[in-house]
């Protein structure tokens, strides 16, 4: 049913807009910094008022409104798997995600069981999904701190993982692959998807993990500044309602693949007693950048363990 704005929404029409600051302000001890509405770095039109006391942000204001994509009302005019290609785009880092959150929803409200094959695939291509999105974080952060090469270690594998999705759906960056109930198409031949996927997790992953472990990891510069900067405790972790590596580097120890099981994550998955597949889940205490760097690469690890259990089946 379509959606509608109700004035009893709080919706102030007339509120005055947000006073305009040039880029950096000089306000005594502190500056204040106008970032964005456009800049590179946010990807998107978001506006940050920063208050910055030397290289710490002291507060932050987020002004939100300046970019609404209108997701929900498209769906309103798409069937369950035309929508699978909007979800794509909800985070293009790790796509697949999107696409296997958004059909399993769909498949639990209809009661649907997947077959054994099409849960290893897609939980296979979940683990190289979280690999991609990981990549990119760690990546990202070595470069904003000056650390160029491990930025290249971290996006060259990636390149592989595209490939992959290539090879599997025909499109590298938006894969939209899952359908209620299955997949697009079966792989297109198993043994060279299976020699892609070994090739990437114990050759070009592996060594691009170890290389960007040895160039940053105990690097004295990239640890003074990670180290206690944007820490959150573990009970501003839960009451903000943060998830993932963000939760656990809190020392919050929450994973949906254990908590609520899905795919392979879950006992009896084949309908013959099939073991879950074996993973930890990585937990840090101190909630800083750098608990939240070493998190993200102990979970590409443990998701090269998953991917070692089912490869071959």
């Amino acid at each position: 049913m379509p959606y509608t704005l109700k004035p009893d929404q709080g919706l102030d029409v007339d509120a005055e807009t947000t006073p305009y600051l040039d880029s950096l302000v000089d306000t005594g001890d502190r500056w204040t910094l106008n970032f964005g509405p456009q800049h590179p770095a946010t990807h998107t039109t978001l506006r940050l008022v920063l208050q910055l006391d030397g290289e710490r942000i002291a507060r932050c204001t987020p002004h939100i409104g300046y970019l609404h994509s209108g997701f929900e009302k498209l769906a309103e005019v798409m069937d369950y798997n035309q929508y699978v290609t909007i979800t794509s785009r909800t985070n293009y880092l790790s796509p697949l995600s999107n696409n296997m959150a958004w059909h399993g929803a769909v498949e639990k409200l209809f009661g649907i069981d997947l077959t054994p094959r099409c849960k290893v695939l897609r939980t296979i291509m979940a683990e190289l999904a979280r690999i991609q999105d990981h990549l990119l974080c760690v990546g990202a952060a070595a470069l904003d701190l000056g650390a160029f090469t491990g930025f290249l270690y971290a996006f060259n594998p990636r390149e592989k993982i595209y490939d992959i999705c290539d090879y599997i759906a025909g499109q590298r960056f938006h894969p939209d692959w899952t359908r209620v109930g299955g997949l697009m198409m079966d792989l297109p031949d198993e043994d060279v998807f299976r020699v892609m996927v070994k090739e990437f997790i114990n050759d070009d992953l592996i060594t691009a993990i170890g290389d960007l472990e040895k160039l940053v990891e105990r690097n004295r510069i990239f640890m003074d500044r990670t180290q206690g900067v944007g820490t959150i405790s573990k009970e501003d972790a839960i009451n903000w309602s943060l998830s993932g590596p963000l939760a656990r580097a809190s020392g919050v120890r929450r994973d949906l693949r254990k908590d609520e099981p899905y795919l392979c994550y879950a006992d009896n998955w084949d309908g013959n007693g099939a073991k879950a597949v074996e993973f930890d889940v990585p937990i840090a205490t101190d909630g800083d950048c750098y608990c939240r760097f070493l998190v993200r690469i102990e979970e590409i690890k443990q998701s090269v363990r998953i991917i070692d259990q089912l490869i071959d089946r």
